[in-house]
């Protein structure tokens, strides 16, 4: 006798948790959630343990694309062990002004 269909396999099955690794330039955080939380846990966490980032002062990328908080790890198709980007906004430079030059 065979097994009843969609039972035949468990291999198919995708684990419901998955570890997904955040990575900035100095810093790494593992987070274990389900594949069907939004992102937004995973956004939060970071900013909750990296407390010398200020919140919402970067940008989470996952395989080049940006990440949004709305998502899930099953929309995104992530596995476990999958590594999100962190990109920190950055302030300074000068700004430069185009005027006319004067001769000397």
């Amino acid at each position: 006798m065979s097994p009843p269909s969609g039972r035949d396999s468990k291999a198919a099955v995708k684990p419901l948790l998955v570890t997904i690794k955040v990575v900035s330039q100095e810093k790494v955080l593992r987070h274990t959630m389900s594949r069907t939380d939004k992102l937004q846990v995973l956004l939060d966490a970071w900013y909750h343990k990296v407390p010398d980032v200020t919140y919402g002062t970067g940008v989470f990328l996952f395989e080049g694309v940006r990440l949004r908080g709305n998502k899930t790890p099953a929309d995104l198709e992530m596995e476990d062990g999958d590594m999100i980007d962190f990109f920190e906004h950055m302030d300074g430079g000068r700004q430069f002004v185009a005027g006319p030059m004067s001769a000397h």
